[in-house]
């Protein structure tokens, strides 16, 4: 223990960042030739002013140069001894708090693989640091893009009635690789029955029941619009969730069938 806690404090002498002169300090801080020389004739150089957050020492200041130091830079700062079990010690130090980090996230709510890299990266964490939570959060079955995909797809649908069009769109955009994409939204809109408005539409006979009972809402709502008006908004509220023009004609179809005017 005593010989880690000797190690540690080396590594903090090591990692105490070198002064980084502002190049405002200048302006800020006006220094005149005529003052010098009625202080004795010795011009000293005036206080540098640090223009973000640093260490400052008697008087004067400098910016610190962030982020910790990689692994590599560690190991050649060490002695060859101590090295290894100190960088050691702090590579698993960081895991662990971006362990932590990822949890905390996921239990607000679900990620991609890519949201959550994404999340952590922006934590200053490594990318070597990242890849290791990923794979062991992977592992365990605690990120899964197939799984999320599915709850995404079907959460839109039955909550928002988006249509496959804007799920796979708002899914590619999380990172969600095409082939998870495709499957999720098969296994929401589409069965094993292969009835005709799947062949047509892609989409399922219960699944066209159901869009078809939410367009019907949007249909009633519009009854003191004339026909066409009604029609043109049935057509964007479809278009915008995302669904075809062969669901769309097919469902005003339906509607126009079941709600003559």
């Amino acid at each position: 223990m005593a010989a880690l806690a000797a190690s540690r404090r080396l590594l903090l002498l090591l990692l105490r960042p070198e002064p980084e002169p502002c190049l405002r300090s200048r302006a800020l801080n006006p220094y005149s030739a005529g003052r010098a020389r009625r202080a004795g004739g010795v011009r000293r150089a005036p206080p540098l002013v640090s223009c973000r957050r640093g260490f400052s020492d008697e008087g004067g200041a400098y910016a610190a140069k962030s982020n910790a130091p990689d692994e590599q830079f560690l190991r050649l700062s060490l002695d060859e001894g101590e090295g290894d079990g100190v960088v050691r010690g702090i590579s698993e130090s960081v895991v662990k708090d971006a362990k932590k980090s990822a949890i905390e996230l996921l239990a607000v709510r679900a990620f991609s693989v890519s949201e959550l890299r994404k999340k952590l990266c922006a934590k200053n964490y490594s990318v070597d640091t990242v890849d290791t939570v990923i794979a062991d959060f992977k592992a365990r079955g605690l990120l899964n893009d197939s799984y999320y995909a599915e709850s995404f797809s079907r959460s839109r649908w039955q909550s928002s009635t988006w249509g496959p069009r804007r799920i796979k769109q708002a899914l590619r955009q999380k990172g969600v690789p095409d082939a998870e994409v495709d499957q999720a939204t098969r296994s929401v809109f589409q069965d094993d029955r292969g009835d005709e408005d799947q062949a047509s539409h892609g989409l399922s006979e219960a699944s066209m029941d159901h869009l078809l009972v939410q367009a019907a809402k949007q249909w009633v709502r519009g009854s003191s619009l004339p026909l066409e008006k009604r029609r043109a908004r049935i057509v964007r509220w479809l278009q915008y969730r995302g669904f075809s023009w062969g669901v769309t004609n097919s469902i005003i179809r339906k509607l126009e069938a079941q709600h003559p005017p």
